[in-house]
């Protein structure tokens, strides 16, 4: 499972009401192009994507 993969899973159970937001493509590989791309769309969405990642970290 990618990172992205795992992103977008967390991000449907953390923020369901903004999942759509937050989803990326799945076949991207690190938490830097995840953290970029949804950056880019804003940076409230960024500081979620930022909190994401670092829950998927703490997991491994």
């Amino acid at each position: 499972m990618t990172i992205a993969q795992r992103f977008n899973a967390e991000a449907v159970r953390l923020l369901p009401h903004m999942a759509t937001d937050l989803e990326v493509d799945p076949a991207i590989t690190t938490a830097g192009e995840i953290d970029e791309i949804i950056f880019r769309r804003s940076e409230f969405l960024g500081g979620m994507a930022c909190a994401i990642l670092a829950i998927i970290e703490k997991q491994e």
